[in-house]
């Protein structure tokens, strides 16, 4: 009688076990402090509490190489540290230690003289009030032209390896020089720049200290000093420090509880931190997103104009989000004047892919496999809307 029952038994212990498997799987799909009744703002206290490392672990996609967030470091700290890995990183570190050459790049950032026809400086675009922006969808330059692209925010410059929205400048000394040159923009070129900067006083005398003598029958005026100082100015500016630092450096009380959980959905079901992590809350990389227009009137593909590698259709570079409520209208092109209505677009899972073609078009963009619908409700984009708005 026991060996014959020994079958029911060993069905009958499978079947609790399943039982018991079907009902803690809900469990482990449940959201970190959400249960029925909502958010417990109670326990994303305290699981927050703590250092970083004890946090919840953040949504990120397979192959991401992603960094916990840090503060910024400052430009006292040794440049090497910080300063982008290209080309150009250690002509820039050195001048960045040298308070003269910093100097001499903030007065050239803010004169109009290096425009061809004194009209826009470089702090016409890039105002420190608007987080080193214009307020503008687009870049509008000498004689009132309109640019095709927002103006970039500076304050990730010096830790991108790469600069402006395609990444076409190598070097920030390289960057800097962009806009000098470019026609709708300043309108001038470095030759003319440097003529005119020779015969303005105090000008030779600055370059002199901050510099030194040039070689043998040349000016201590050039562009390459110049573009040297401008750079060097550029990589010593930082965002205005928000209870967003304060809270990463361990006063857990610096959020309150709606930004708390702003944070949280950042981090997990928002999936931002795929792109926006590190200090500066980008991975300097380049992305398509789903708004280059392609095959339509404002058509833009990005780095594809620079690299021609159908990868990089539609991609451009992830902006940093510090101090990123005053840093609109957002996107590459200016396109979202309201941070809420940004957001709303990345819970619906961002712009359209090209519409299918036979033969099937090469050059038409795919999205980021990032990007895809969040299921966010409203009370979610609110509590994010809220935490954007500490960064």
């Amino acid at each position: 009688m026991a060996a014959s029952r020994l079958p029911l038994l060993i069905l009958g212990i499978a079947l609790a076990a399943g039982a018991m498997q079907a009902c803690a799987a809900p469990a482990a799909a449940r959201p970190v402090c959400r249960g029925p009744a909502g958010w417990d703002a109670a326990c994303l206290r305290a699981r927050y509490a703590g250092p970083s490392t004890g946090w919840p672990a953040p949504s990120i996609d397979p192959g991401v190489a992603w960094t916990e967030w840090t503060a910024v470091p400052p430009p006292s700290s040794p440049p090497l540290a910080w300063t982008a890995a290209n080309a150009g990183q250690a002509e820039l570190a050195a001048d960045v230690a040298r308070p003269d050459i910093v100097a001499l790049g903030q007065t050239l950032f803010f004169d109009s003289r290096l425009s061809r026809k004194g009209q826009v400086s470089c702090a016409s675009c890039h105002l420190p009030q608007r987080a080193f922006t214009d307020g503008l969808p687009l870049a509008v330059g000498e004689d009132r032209l309109m640019g095709r692209r927002r103006s970039t925010p500076l304050y990730a410059a010096p830790f991108a390896p790469r600069l402006f929205w395609d990444g076409r400048a190598a070097t920030l000394k390289e960057q800097v020089l962009g806009p000098i040159h470019d026609s709708r923009e300043m309108n001038h070129d470095a030759a003319g720049a440097v003529a005119r900067l020779r015969d303005t006083d105090p000008y030779p005398a600055r370059f002199l200290r901050a510099f030194g003598p040039a070689p043998a029958s040349r000016s201590p005026v050039d562009a390459d000093r110049m573009a040297r100082s401008l750079a060097a100015y550029v990589a010593t500016l930082r965002p205005e420090r928000t209870r967003f630092d304060d809270f990463i450096a361990g006063r857990a009380d610096a959020l309150d509880d709606t930004e708390l959980l702003g944070m949280h959905l950042f981090r997990t079901q928002a999936r931002c931190m795929n792109c926006h992590h590190g200090a500066l809350l980008t991975d300097h990389r380049f992305h398509n997103i789903g708004l280059s227009f392609y095959g339509r009137r404002n058509q833009d593909l990005g780095r594809f104009e620079v690299t021609r590698d159908p990868a990089d259709l539609g991609a451009f570079r992830t902006p940093s989000l510090r101090n990123v409520s005053r840093a609109g209208p957002w996107m590459h092109n200016g396109l979202f004047a309201d941070l809420k209505g940004l957001l709303r677009m990345y819970n619906a899972g961002m712009g359209r892919d090209a519409a299918p073609a036979g033969p099937p078009d090469p050059y038409a963009p795919r999205r980021s496999p990032h990007i895809r619908p969040l299921d966010l409700s409203a009370d979610d984009i609110d509590a994010l809307l809220a935490f954007m708005k500490v960064l």
